[in-house]
């Protein structure tokens, strides 16, 4: 659980960072982790001071999927117990909008409902076509607190901003 929360954690950093743009804030958390895998220890101290800026709305998030993963049984997302990423993704969407988590920059930019299934489509590829390994628990059950945090960092630091840069 602590390595998944301090990817997590650095990931959406990017959502955080308070810059002319959104997109230049994860440039630059972008080009931070990259140096500091590299071993750069004064990026590393940089990730670190921003994780500890933003850590109530991390936290805020990390509970919000927590809370989605106690309730996903409940949304009939699953085939048996193979995530529906494709029926999952615009549920998560619109329970993070919804929810205390939320970035106002994500609020602010919205959900574009043209979108959402194409980004819900391309993230399924990944998993289902690609073999991109689906997060799931110990039980072999869906994971779907990651899951949720995925489909997130997904759809607003890579789909939608794909469609935007062109």
């Amino acid at each position: 659980m602590a390595h998944k929360f301090l990817y997590f954690t650095l990931m959406f950093l990017g959502l955080f960072i308070l810059m002319p743009t959104q997109i230049e804030a994860e440039d630059f958390l972008d080009r931070l982790m990259e140096r500091c895998s590299r071993g750069d220890t004064k990026a590393c101290s940089e990730i670190d001071k921003l994780t500890e800026k933003y850590r109530s709305q991390i936290n805020r998030l990390n509970t919000q999927a927590e809370v989605f993963q106690s309730k996903a049984h409940s949304l009939d997302i699953e085939n048996n117990d193979r995530a529906d990423i494709k029926k999952a993704y615009p549920i998560i969407l619109n329970d993070y909008m919804s929810s205390d988590a939320v970035d106002p920059v994500h609020l602010k930019r919205g959900l574009k409902p043209n979108l959402i299934n194409i980004c819900a489509r391309h993230l399924h590829d990944l998993y289902y076509k690609h073999g991109k390994k689906i997060p799931s628990l110990e039980s072999g059950k869906p994971d779907w607190g990651t899951i949720y945090l995925v489909v997130i960092e997904h759809y607003f630091r890579y789909c939608s901003r794909q469609s935007t840069d062109k």
